[in-house]
């Protein structure tokens, strides 16, 4: 947070008139500055914080679209009701005598606990974490074969809940479980779904440990902080109040009503501005043990 507020600092001051500024953006520093001037009179970031879907399309079929995708705006208040559930819930398991836990879910679902898992790494004493977004059978069967399958939580995460490569996972392990233990493989696995999906049935059938019903108003690929990134933190014994204190702390940052104190509305424009004129490839280069964000 402090080192992206820092740039943002420097880049304001270098788009007063610094060359600097000109240096790093060159040909497009004019046009990221048309941009924010633009955005300021649109009243951008107070319409964002309104849900005001105008901002992207006039027609209103995609405009109701997208004011089903931006519960991301107050998923972070959402989340710190539950974050209590959350760390009973990792409490359970661990107590339940589970050592390691399979997640199985695709892009959205699958990329903030695999960053969260290498950054953070697994508190003494919690679950082991592995991440499967693949259907490479050799990667599937490794998983197998390094895990006691006894011992091992099985998240089954989709927003849809119809992701065949997700749901063909379940089946997979569900059917080795059982082969193992001779129980039904339901009350090893969780889901992480919207309400309504055909998750919730199927795991209500097959008696599922837990269901995390996600707020269906979260895009998946907006999806971190919510149920589908913090299940699996929570389970790895991450600091959940902390990671949603600077979360909060970014986020107030982004509100800020003046466009020059505002690092989110600053990175927002300078993307799109050369996604427009080209530069469709982004590179993160993080330092440490904050690499991994560049997923």
């Amino acid at each position: 947070v402090d080192g992206v507020e820092a740039k943002r600092r420097a880049l304001t001051a270098a788009g007063n008139g610094n060359t600097r500024f000109a240096a790093v953006l060159g040909s497009h520093a004019s046009r990221v500055n048309e941009t924010l001037r633009q955005l300021d009179k649109d009243q951008f970031i107070q319409r964002l914080g309104q849900r005001d879907a105008t901002l992207w399309k006039s027609d209103a079929a995609h405009q109701r679209v997208i004011q089903n995708r931006l519960g991301w705006i107050s998923v972070l208040d959402q989340m710190r009701n539950s974050v209590g559930a959350l760390r009973a819930f990792a409490d359970e398991v661990r107590q339940a005598g589970f050592t390691h836990a399979i997640l199985m879910g695709m892009g959205g679902s699958s990329l903030f606990p695999e960053v969260c898992r290498i950054t953070c790494g697994v508190k003494a004493g919690y679950l082991e974490l592995s991440v499967l977004d693949t259907t490479d059978p050799t990667s599937i069967l490794n998983a197998q074969a390094s895990h006691d399958l006894s011992k091992t939580l099985f998240i089954v995460s989709t927003k849809a809940g119809t992701t065949i490569e997700t749901l063909s996972l379940f089946e997979r392990f569900a059917e080795q479980v059982q082969a193992l233990t001779k129980q039904p493989a339901g009350p090893q696995c969780v889901a992480i779904t919207d309400p309504g999906s055909p998750l919730e049935p199927l795991a209500k059938k097959r008696a599922f440990r837990r269901i995390f019903l996600n707020p269906q108003d979260i895009g998946g690929r907006y999806s971190a902080l919510s149920y589908f990134g913090l299940v699996p933190a929570a389970l790895l014994g991450v600091d959940l109040s902390t990671l949603l204190d600077r979360a909060t702390h970014m986020a107030q940052a982004c509100q800020a009503a003046s466009i020059e104190k505002n690092p989110g509305v600053w990175l927002g424009t300078i993307l799109a501005e050369l996604a427009r004129a080209g530069r469709n490839k982004v590179t993160f280069a993080l330092a440490g043990p904050f690499a991994s964000f560049g997923y």
